[in-house]
């Protein structure tokens, strides 16, 4: 699509509410179990998809720019229909029930003109073999078989799944999402069954411009009190929205999001000029990264779990990790060139997987494998040594997508599956197959999810781990999108705060840096991006680190099946560290710390402590015990609710307009001394004092 097309207003906030009820109402009819595939009915969406012509006039639409078009099926238009479901058909072979075949079932499904077979996907080797007892038998006594993709009417599923008999599982095969989000900071969205127009409506055209002029590809939403309003930037940095039903003092805020190497903006308030041509300004990354990309960056997430406190050799070597999101910009981009190998399950051509036209992907991938460049910087991640492989399953991605991409991870022998990604429902034959992989020694990491409800599947499931996100003040500009992503009342001493979009409950087990995460994007930038999907890579990351150089998987944990996973996760879960933000439900058993979960806390803790101690050096851990102990002045405590003023337009200063009362910004100075390590806890404090006591 041409600039100058994405650029024109779109009302995007009406896109997703029709067809998420035609696909939940689409081709519903009662269960006739007394009939055949063949006899059933075929759906009302199929038979209005033929097109008819009317006794009456034609009727006509015009577009606006002097051209009508028929819509009776004889101008090129022809009535909109609601899309057939697509369903998952997974055959079994079980104790005492006789094996259904695929093949003949897709045959049959050949014979009904209202049923389309997408596809059929084979079991891998190890899963096959594991099914016949010869590599870590199955727990579940069952062996799964092909999965057949087909698009037919709800009613023709249902009887379907009946006459399996247990044979076989049908389910909706779901669309997969990277993303949940509840919606912008302060933005609700009205009922559409009582939406009036606020206003006559007007055009404006936003300029986005950075350092070295206007930028293309950015992002912006004019939020009014109605619904949102999208564009895309062109070669001169303008997106040009139509805004119906709005006037320029009902517009909320203004939200313009760069496609590279610059920070987002958010703008209340914004004075939009109806017909003129307002120009924002954004800042380089580098403008609070310090010569960033040309000097190499260890992100703040990356800190936070103190990946700069482990000795350089700590490099994820011998260890596999896939990545199944959309794809990686490995030919172009200088941190992922050592990223691979990799397939495309969607799409005609498998080896596609270097295309990622989303970027999700290759951001991920730059969090768990970036390497940085002589003369070039750019970003380090987590495990820059380690075989990363690459599963491209968006844009378009599905269940039936997963489970290929996971069918891949086994035949390629993966050690940790990086998901960033999530569905709307559960799914029996997707639980089956993480089970399956854990029972291979795959370890699972899935993100909690976006939606800020609760933990979105395949998260959810036990023997996947969940990670949440976390924020924190100080890394990011004030005036930035991610300002707006703090929980009111919810922060640490030390300036953590939950992300307002994360998914929580008692299914998340840890927590991970999520807010303001710069990463690699195609095809050779970066950007801060928000999301449990960049919370996730951080956890997958350090699992690979800690399999690669843990000395228990060299020694009782070295084979490939569920202990393997279960001691993995034990481990990183055991040395979080907890952030104490009031609800254990967002943040699980906290925030993973690096050196102890690779055994070096005792190899670091040393170096903060000295024989040779001085006087005032006992005086200076006396004071500091009791300022740790005491919690410093903060009268609200870890996990309180923060004071705020009692008029948040003034706390937020002049000219800065709160949606929400502001939460109180980073740690009080008082418990932030220079001097004083990253890895030293209460507990060391303690016991290093009792030894200078002594």
């Amino acid at each position: 699509m041409a600039p100058s097309e994405r650029s024109s207003g779109r009302s995007s906030g009406a896109e997703p509410t029709q067809p998420a009820r035609a696909r939940d109402s689409g081709g519903q009819a009662a269960e006739a179990a007394s009939v055949t595939i063949e006899e059933a009915e075929a759906p009302p969406a199929a038979a209005a998809a033929t097109p008819t012509t009317p006794a009456g006039p034609a009727a006509t639409e015009s577009h606006g720019n002097g051209l009508t078009d028929r819509i009776d099926g004889s101008g090129g238009g022809q009535p909109l229909a609601a899309r057939r479901p697509q369903f998952m058909i997974a055959t079994r072979t079980a104790p005492g029930l006789q094996p259904l075949s695929a093949d003949v079932i897709a045959k049959q499904f050949e014979d009904v003109p209202d049923i389309e077979v997408v596809r059929t996907i084979r079991p891998p080797r190890p899963l096959v073999l594991q099914g016949l007892g010869l590599f870590s038998p199955a727990s579940s006594g069952t062996s799964p078989g092909p999965i057949i993709c087909a698009k037919m009417a709800v009613d023709q599923a249902r009887l379907l799944q009946a006459q399996a008999a247990g044979g076989a599982t049908v389910e909706h095969d779901a669309p997969l999402l990277l993303t949940l989000d509840a919606g912008a900071a302060g933005v609700s969205f009205p009922n559409p069954g009582v939406v009036v127009p606020q206003a006559d409506g007007f055009r404006a055209t936003i300029e986005v411009r950075g350092a070295s002029g206007p930028l293309e590809g950015a992002d912006v939403y004019v939020f009014g009190s109605i619904w949102p309003v999208q564009g895309l930037t062109d070669s001169s940095g303008r997106a040009t929205l139509g805004i119906a039903g709005e006037g320029p003092e009902t517009i909320r805020a203004l939200y313009v999001k760069p496609k590279l190497d610059h920070w987002s903006l958010w703008l209340e308030r914004p004075g939009l000029t109806p017909g003129g041509v307002d120009v924002v300004e954004v800042k380089p990354l580098g403008d609070s990264l310090h010569g960033f990309p040309a000097q190499p960056l260890v992100g703040w997430g990356e800190r936070a779990m103190g990946l700069d406190r482990l000795p350089p050799n700590y490099d994820g070597a011998g260890v596999k990790v896939a990545i199944i999101d959309s794809g990686a910009a490995q030919p172009t981009h200088r941190n992922l060139r050592r990223v691979g190998p990799g397939l495309s399950v969607v799409g005609p051509d498998r080896k596609a997987w270097t295309d990622d036209t989303i970027g999700h992907g290759s951001h991920c991938a730059g969090i768990i494998g970036g390497n940085t460049v002589a003369n070039g910087g750019g970003i380090r991640g987590f495990a820059p040594a380690a075989e990363i492989h690459i599963c491209r399953i968006f844009p378009g991605g599905r269940f039936s997508d997963l489970v290929a991409a996971l069918d891949y991870c086994m035949e390629a022998g993966v050690d940790v599956v990086n998901m960033s990604l999530g569905g709307g429902e559960p799914s029996q034959i997707i639980e089956e197959r993480i089970i399956r992989a854990k029972e291979m020694g795959i370890a699972c990491i899935v993100a909690a999810g976006n939606s800020g409800g609760p933990v979105q599947f395949p998260a959810s499931l036990p023997q996947a781990l969940a990670v949440s996100a976390v924020g924190k003040w100080g890394e990011f500009p004030a005036d930035s999108y991610h300002a707006t992503q703090a929980i009111d009342g919810f922060e640490s001493r030390d300036g953590y705060f939950p992300a307002k979009f994360s998914c929580f409950g008692p299914e998340v087990d840890v927590c991970a840096p999520g807010v303001a995460i710069v990463s690699s994007l195609p095809v050779d930038g970066f950007a801060a991006w928000d999301g449990t999907s960049m919370a996730t890579p951080h956890v997958t990351g350090l699992a690979a680190l800690v399999l690669a150089h843990h000395p228990d998987f060299r020694t009782a944990f070295a084979g490939r099946d569920a202990r393997r996973v279960e001691r993995l996760f034990q481990i990183i879960k055991s040395t979080a560290r907890p952030l104490n933000l009031g609800d254990p439900g967002r943040t699980g058993a906290g925030l993973p710390w690096a050196p102890s979960a690779l055994g070096l806390e005792a190899a670091i803790a040393p170096l903060v402590g000295n024989p040779a101690v001085s006087p005032e050096s006992i005086e200076a851990l006396r004071r500091l015990l009791a300022l740790v102990a005491g919690g410093s002045g903060n009268a609200a405590g870890d996990g309180a609710a923060a004071p705020q003023g009692s008029d948040p337009r003034q706390a937020a200063g002049p000219g800065r307009i709160w949606f929400n009362p502001p939460v109180r910004r980073g740690p009080t100075e008082s418990l932030s001394p220079q001097w004083l390590p990253p890895t030293l806890d209460l507990r060391q404090l303690n016991a290093m004092l009792q030894r200078v006591l002594r």
